[in-house]
């Protein structure tokens, strides 16, 4: 078995690398450390240039001294699709085969091209029977085989994979953490991890990272920041939440009044953008006290490189209703190691050496990583293990080979042996036959029940129009849209939907697109037509637009959650509905 595993996360300006005990409660860590990903290499997830970035890869390792060839990645992408589910409790080798008959319960998509695996959650009661609370991961199997030849370009040897969500929530549960809201504030995501009696019991998942503050950053040319590095360093050391900027004195105070005011207006967007984040955490907190019906109690942990930013601590503990603490690393991953501690680039509680990017390196942005290395999804590609298969089958097939040759030789000792060999063998496959049993029964009980719903479902469906998704989709709107954002009418022809809209800021437009992630009715956004209005007399400006959408052919029932595939009915593109009056405000 594996002892050391190189444990890798790859983001689009940064990569983490710790070598650490693989699947070892309170892991030991030789060495971490943090380097710039080459430019335009890592896009969503996905490694576009492999060559430059394997190279890269090897030279790090190198001249930290690695020569471990076992790696497990973790995966941030927004292409990685979660959900929370409830099974009957049945032992773990059922598990999958449960899974797999309702999977297209699960997910509403074609996951022919998707691995799935999962984290167990907790243990509920349900109607007086004991369920099982499950993570579903869905993987797409092209961003797995992305990985393994990425890994075989670099010389390594692929042992598993993990995701963004999972590795830090499974370290701090092993450590200490009991009743907590784990809020982690990566590069490319934000995850909201509620965890009750050091279990699991939330995760939202938000494709929303600080890389979106550092861009932010550059593209305010008074800052004078034209370098992610140099941006992340700004953040660092600048608190842009609570502090106002200050501008050298100049001889022309014209100008100077005009810097003063570009750097302040610099200053609110990126506060505004970190101010996200809270917005983030205290919407999945609300939702999940919504859920269980109760106040949450416990306390928040901030994590991840975006949780040092200045000004981040003094946000969440004044802001988020619960108090916030620190987190005690010498329970979490082992540093204590002389040997390791003079290591060039290990992590420690307050910083790290990483060669290149020293400010990048500290532990609270290395659990992600180190937890992949304990306990990961084991999510694997399906070639891998075809080829995993295969190779326990021909090792199956030596011990069968020796096995046989034993027999024979026993079989020669006497009838006595080989009849009890031969009782042996018999009792064993009775015994994996009834172990497999249940999967057929299930499966027959399925076909039946869906050959005898499928006549109902076909009528059902034959009646579906997408227009009777606007109501729910207003709901959706006043849940979802900034608070800024009014809509002047909405407009429906059975596919397109049209929105007219209004926002006191062109910001507030990027961020009403933010959070449509969340508004699952529609998809293929376009804003054809803005225009800026002036009002004089009051000094205000409103931005004017037109949002052009299109149902996603998810159809919501009552209860909000996805029922259905809509089937376009003969007249569905007949029907034209619209809604105009006064302005609506939104939530």
């Amino acid at each position: 078995m594996v002892k050391r595993v190189v444990s890798i996360e790859a983001g689009v300006w940064w990569t983490k690398v710790a070598l650490a005990d693989y699947r070892k409660k309170n892991p030991p860590v030789h060495k971490a450390f943090a380097f710039r990903t080459p430019e335009h290499a890592v896009e969503d997830g996905y490694i576009r240039d492999k060559e430059a970035f394997a190279s890269a890869l090897k030279a790090e390792l190198s001249r930290h001294d690695i020569h471990e060839k076992e790696v497990v990645f973790t995966l941030s992408s927004s292409k990685v699709v979660t959900r929370e589910v409830m099974i009957p409790f049945v032992k773990d080798n059922k598990i999958m085969g449960i899974i797999e008959a309702q999977i297209r319960d699960y997910f509403p998509m074609d996951v022919s091209n998707y691995t799935i695996s999962y984290s167990k959650m907790d243990v509920e009661e349900e109607d007086g029977k004991k369920m099982l609370k499950l993570l579903l991961v869905a993987i797409p199997d092209n961003l797995l085989n992305n990985y393994v030849t990425f890994a075989e370009l670099a010389g390594l040897k692929v042992e598993t994979f993990d995701y963004i969500g999972n590795g830090t929530v499974q370290l701090l549960c092993d450590s200490f953490l009991e009743n907590a809201v784990v809020v982690q504030l990566e590069e490319q995501a934000t995850v909201i991890s509620i965890l009750e009696n050091k279990k699991l019991v939330f995760q939202r998942v938000t494709p929303y990272g600080y890389g979106a503050t550092i861009t932010a950053v550059i593209d305010h040319p008074v800052l004078g920041i034209d370098d992610e590095e140099k941006a992340l360093d700004f953040l660092l050391d600048h608190n842009v939440i609570y502090n106002r900027p200050t501008i050298p004195e100049m001889g022309n105070q014209e100008e100077m009044k005009r810097q003063q005011a570009l750097a302040e207006e610099a200053y609110e967007d990126l506060a505004e953008s970190l101010r996200y984040h809270l917005r983030i955490a205290n919407t999945a907190v609300e939702y999940y006290q919504n859920q269980v019906k109760q106040e949450f109690v416990g306390n928040v942990y901030l994590v991840g490189d975006g949780s040092r930013f200045a000004g981040m601590h003094k946000l969440f503990a004044q802001e988020l209703p619960l108090p916030l603490q620190e987190i005690d690393f010498t329970k979490v991953i082992d540093l204590r190691s002389g040997k390791n501690k003079a290591a060039e680039g290990t992590v420690t509680p307050d910083a790290a050496s990483s060669g290149t990017r020293p400010k990048a390196a500290t532990a609270v942005g290395f659990l992600s990583v180190i937890g992949a290395a304990v306990h990961p999804i084991d999510a694997r590609p399906k070639d891998m293990l075809v080829a995993d298969s295969k190779k326990n089958d021909l090792h199956t097939s030596y011990v069968i080979l020796a096995g046989a040759v034993l027999v024979s030789v026993l079989l020669i000792l006497g009838s006595g042996v080989r009849q009890l060999l031969a009782y042996r063998e018999h009792r064993n496959l009775t015994k994996r036959i009834n172990d497999l049993s249940y999967v057929q029964e299930t499966y027959d009980d399925y076909a039946r029940v869906q050959a005898e719903e499928q006549v109902y479902e076909k009528l059902d469906l034959a009646t579906i129009t997408k227009n009777e998704q606007l109501y729910p989709l207003i709901a959706q709107l006043e849940n979802e849209l900034p608070t800024t954002i009014h809509v002047k009418n909405i407009q429906t022809d059975g596919s397109l939907v049209t929105l007219n809209m209004e926002a006191d800021r062109k910001v507030t437009v990027g961020q009403m697109l933010l959070n449509f992630a969340d508004v699952t009715l529609l998809e293929n956004l376009s804003i054809p037509s803005m225009s800026e209005e002036s009002d004089e007399d009051s000094g205000t400006v409103k931005w004017t637009y037109t949002l052009n959408a299109y149902y996603t052919g998810a159809f919501l029932g009552e209860d909000g959650h996805l029922i259905k595939e809509a089937v376009p009915s003969a007249d569905a593109d007949a029907d034209t509905d619209s809604m105009e009056g006064e302005e609506q405000t939104n939530e």
